[in-house]
């Protein structure tokens, strides 16, 4: 499940292509330096600074000499005509998309860099863009001719910035006219000269060194390099910039479901590179944001294809949910809404009886901090790097020198911080961690729990992080399920965290968990736990569990309601005691047998479920049943051991303490 962005003629980097060599057809010296000097790479600056912190020094030397050094990096080709413009592919100077390093210079044979200056013309479908430079100095460069009739299976030349070690002139045949997928509005070149990362926006020339293309992209099936006819840049007006984006998007909790969209800008020109990359970059964005919100509308709660309304015989609305991970709801292929979680769990153990359960899914990871005894969740919630220090003993994130990897300690203080609040009314502490050197971002959507940290983490690049993935995890979290199950002392500090640092959750605004030397309370929702401390012990580390179901509401589409409050106190002990209290609802005449049956069990106090105490399995339980017309309330006790003699009295004293109405 992922996205899947094809803007046409704006393809990623061009990677290697084989062809011949026609020893016939050479470029003449005169010809070679007049293409070194009309000929430039497109550079941008390298990161100055890095936040990252890694596992030691970092071993520069095993990176090739000129890189090294090279305070740019290359990222393409450009070249300069007579008409005084200098032109390269749109792609190469990523004008609809964000990235971090966003300084764009050219750089001649001599290693002169000039910042770009005005964008003077551009199509991002036709992908070319026409610009000036800043304090350009002309020299010998006075800018190459145009060849705009060039004739199939003649001799062209790819000339550019290969693989980001300078401009060089490879040599093909120039095979096809090729009309452009969409509607065949404009027709490509298509060559076979060799082009290799780095060629992009470079000019395709004749044996005379005449352009008769902008090198754009290549084709991943077979061996060929496509451009654009040098031509085809009269079609768009003068001082005009056309943005077209095409592209399919797809949820990542919709599987098998993409939705195509087309986005269109036309803006006036000349205007600086920053002003036209922003005014493209707010435009895209604000139309992606908006094409999402609207095609996500019928799969919310509300929506037309939710699973509250369309599908009442469900599990998901008749039973108890009770993960033990966090899971997420998933319109699967068959168009049937249900649970998952990651197929594979692993576990990484912290100091103080913390843990980090972390596991994969949706092109996301998962994480489930199980918090150290040392470390509040309130401390995590006001200390976002903490946090992400801690879930990189997990996510062993690292930086390749060579062949060899160093692993990343710390991504510094979140480059954004944010939040949002979902359907259930649980707040989301959205982070994100810049990485430099790859262009990328760390974005988190967190979500504190009684007994730790849940986390679904996504590394991208910087514009998709920021318009892409904001969107599906804003959307994702409405349909995550979580556990609330954690010991008492945990459940008190949870509780006791201020609303202004973390507002509670909607289905834990009115509990309680209260103690003194006579009696504990636990209170959530509709129960209300009195339990006085000669009946049950309750300390530190009595573990108590809340479940949910979900229930259809006018507002939101639905609603959590807790089903059933779980106590397990003097755990490892021969006093190890359970007192559960369980509400089912009569399920849908459209559910599955198994759980029609399981209610039908409970509703009719069919045994176990019918108040009489038994013993089994060396425990001493009893289950006591409050039947109403929609739903059944039970109540159990479960002792170690044989507790015949005082079970009865005991749930009795329990019933007087305790109500569910």
């Amino acid at each position: 499940m992922k996205k899947c962005f094809k803007i046409f003629a704006a393809a990623a980097v061009l990677t290697c292509s084989l062809a011949g060599t026609y020893a016939q057809d050479i470029l003449k010296p005169k010809i070679v330096k007049k293409l070194q000097q009309n000929v430039f790479e497109v550079v941008i600056e390298k990161p100055t600074e890095d936040p990252l912190t890694y596992e030691k020094e970092l071993p520069w030397d095993r990176i090739p000499y000129q890189i090294r050094n090279d305070k740019y990096d290359s990222i393409g080709t450009a070249f300069l005509l007579t008409d005084g413009h200098f032109y390269t592919a749109a792609h190469v100077l990523n004008l609809y998309r964000l990235q971090q390093q966003d300084n764009f210079f050219i750089r001649s044979s001599d290693g002169t860099t000039y910042k770009i200056g005005n964008i003077v013309k551009f199509a991002t479908d036709r992908d070319f863009a026409v610009f000036d430079v800043l304090d350009f100095k002309k020299g010998s460069a006075k800018g190459l001719e145009i060849d705009s009739n060039p004739k199939i299976n003649s001799t062209v030349f790819a000339v550019g910035n290969a693989q980001g070690e300078g401009i060089v002139m490879r040599n093909g045949l120039l095979t096809s006219m090729t009309p452009e997928n969409r509607n065949g509005a404009w027709q490509w070149i298509r060559f076979s000269a060799a082009a290799s990362p780095g060629n992009s926006g470079g000019p395709l020339v004749t044996a005379q060194g005449k352009v008769v293309g902008i090198v754009a992209m290549k084709n991943s099936s077979e061996n060929l390099n496509y451009a654009l006819p040098v031509s085809e840049i009269k079609s768009i007006p003068e001082n005009k910039g056309e943005l077209h984006g095409e592209y399919y998007y797809s949820f990542p909790n919709i599987d098998g479901k993409r939705f195509y969209h087309t986005s269109d800008l036309v803006m006036d020109l000349p205007a600086p590179i920053e002003e036209v990359r922003k005014t493209c970059y707010e435009a895209y964005r604000t139309d992606t944001e908006k094409f999402v919100n609207e095609t996500i509308r019928d799969y919310t709660y509300t929506g037309k294809n939710n699973f509250v309304q369309n599908d009442p015989g469900s599990y998901l609305t008749n039973t108890q949910l009770q993960p033990s991970f966090p899971t997420i709801l998933i319109l699967n292929d068959k168009n049937k809404w249900n649970d998952y979680r990651p197929s594979q769990i692993n576990s990484i153990k912290l100091e103080n009886n913390g843990e980090i359960q972390i596991g994969s899914m949706l092109n996301s990871c998962m994480t489930y901090l199980k918090k150290p005894d040392d470390v509040s969740i309130q401390e995590y919630i006001e200390n976002p790097k903490l946090l992400m220090d801690t879930l990189e003993k997990a996510l062993v994130l690292s930086r390749n020198f060579g062949s060899e990897r160093i692993t990343i300690t710390s991504f510094g203080e979140p480059v954004h911080k944010d939040s949002y609040t979902d359907t259930f009314g649980r707040k989301w502490i959205i982070t994100a961690y810049n990485i430099p050197f790859a262009d990328s971002v760390i974005y988190n959507y967190t979500l504190p729990l009684p007994d730790g940290i849940y986390t679904i983490t996504a590394i991208r690049d910087t514009s998709t992080i920021y318009n892409g993935i904001n969107y599906d995890y804003q959307i994702m979290s409405n349909f995550v399920i979580v556990p609330y199950k954690a010991t008492f002392k945990q459940w008190k500090e949870y509780l006791s965290i201020p609303e202004e640092i973390y507002p509670r959750h909607d289905c834990l605004k009115e509990a309680v968990t209260a103690q003194n030397e006579n009696s504990s309370d636990i209170n959530a929702g509709s129960y209300k736990i009195h339990l006085p401390s000669d009946l049950i012990t309750i300390n530190d580390d009595t573990e108590i569990e809340f479940t949910f179901g979900l229930h259809a509401d006018q507002t939101n589409g639905v609603k959590q309601l807790i089903h059933s409050v779980r106590i397990d106190t003097l755990l490892n002990s021969n006093a190890y005691t359970t007192l559960a209290l369980v509400r089912e609802y009569k399920p849908h005449e459209e559910c599955s047998k198994e759980i029609k049956d399981a209610y039908k069990k409970v509703s009719t106090k069919t045994i176990p479920f019918n108040g009489e105490a038994f013993e089994q399995n060396q425990k001493t339980t009893i289950f006591v049943p409050d039947v109403e017309e929609d739903k059944v309330t039970l109540l159990g006790l479960v002792y170690q051991g044989s507790k015949m003699d005082v079970i009865n009295d005991n749930i009795k004293t329990l019933m007087e303490n305790i109500s569910w109405k």
